[in-house]
């Protein structure tokens, strides 16, 4: 299935998050992705690229070759994660991006800065709410099982 088929079958909300998700990145809102913004996102994730690994990844994304990932580049790329099934290891090597203290936790505290590195600043009531929306058992923390429960049900979605 070529990407520009699976921009087109994804939900609205699918699309709503894919640009959430794209305006995390493009912290200046400028309506593109530099490879600042790029580098600094990934690094804010956990994710650490080299400099010549993020020209690649950028070129790879900038098909139109601006210097600048626009949303429907970013969305062509990111699409593909919708139709993907994760295996249990990618799901805890995510977790593990998140769970900073390592406690098997995602905690209030953690989701909040790491937002806040990617440029986006919630009051602690909407941090609780976003992890309320994921804690089943009510604890006010995000466990390895919530979370895998989340990445399944939103992979087995599409």
């Amino acid at each position: 299935m070529s990407s520009d088929k699976k921009v087109r079958k994804l939900s609205s909300d699918q699309l709503s998050e894919l640009r959430q998700a794209f305006n995390l990145f493009d912290s200046d809102n400028s309506g593109g992705i530099t490879i600042v913004e790029l580098k600094q996102s990934l690094s804010a994730l956990g994710v650490s690229i080299t400099e010549q690994e993020a020209r690649q990844m950028f070129s790879a994304i900038d098909v139109d070759n601006n210097g600048r990932i626009e949303f429907e580049e970013f969305a062509e790329i990111v699409a593909d994660f919708y139709f993907k099934k994760y295996s249990r290891a990618e799901i805890l090597e995510a977790f593990r991006r998140f769970d900073h203290n390592r406690d098997g936790f995602i905690e209030a505290e953690e989701l909040k800065n790491i937002l806040s590195q990617l440029g986006r600043n919630f009051s602690n009531e909407e941090i609780r709410t976003m992890i309320q929306k994921v804690d089943r058992d009510g604890n006010g923390k995000i466990s390895i099982e919530e979370f895998a429960a989340l990445v399944e049900k939103e992979s087995s979605q599409n």
